[in-house]
């Protein structure tokens, strides 16, 4: 072969990466953590659009349809959630990021695993430019404010001091909340 055609199939041919079975299963671990996490706050945001007042508040002004999400990448754990103006539910995995009305869609894995594992908050995350932004940027603020409130009740309050600019008030108790959340999850498989 000469050495134009040896160029052209190095051209189209996909990249190969060599990644450690190290590597892998750090990995696949934060995949692992990423997506208990993401099931964790959707159970916590849907409970507490029900029960607390400045979540219901904000969820209620959304209009009836707005779909939103968190994604990492592809083949990697996401969160879809539309509001149907009674309730959050969660959209299924396949659904198509671009059809969203917001987006939050950070750069990888391993610059969303701080952000899930509560090392960093998200004005942190954006700050670093973990992530890019479809859609609205007043919108993304009401989604922001209604994560921070559940992060604020999900996260023990040492941790919260960490990642929020200011902890607020909560109005339920861990474990009351926590109790719902793990209902709602149960109550979720049983369907």
């Amino acid at each position: 072969m000469s050495q134009a055609v040896i160029r052209q199939e190095a051209e189209q041919a996909e990249p190969c990466y060599r990644v450690s079975a190290r590597k892998r299963r750090v990995l696949a671990g934060k995949k692992l953590v990423s997506a208990v996490i993401l099931r964790f706050l959707f159970q916590g945001l849907s409970v507490l659009a029900r029960k607390e007042e400045r979540i219901q508040e904000e969820v209620e002004s959304w209009e009836p349809g707005f779909t939103w999400g968190i994604s990492m990448g592809e083949q990697a754990p996401a969160l879809y959630m539309e509001w149907t103006g009674e309730c959050l539910n969660r959209l299924p995995v396949q659904t198509d990021p671009q059809k969203l009305d917001l987006l939050i869609r950070f750069k990888s894995v391993d610059a969303a695993f701080p952000v899930m594992a509560g090392q960093v908050g998200i004005a942190g995350a954006y700050a670093r430019h973990y992530f890019s932004l479809k859609g609205d940027i007043a919108r993304a603020m009401s989604v922001v404010r209604c994560v921070d409130l559940a992060e604020a009740y999900l996260f023990p309050k040492i941790m919260t001091k960490r990642i929020l600019k200011e902890v607020p008030e909560t109005r339920m108790g861990l474990i009351r909340t926590y109790g719902a959340v793990i209902g709602a999850m149960i109550g979720g498989m049983v369907r």
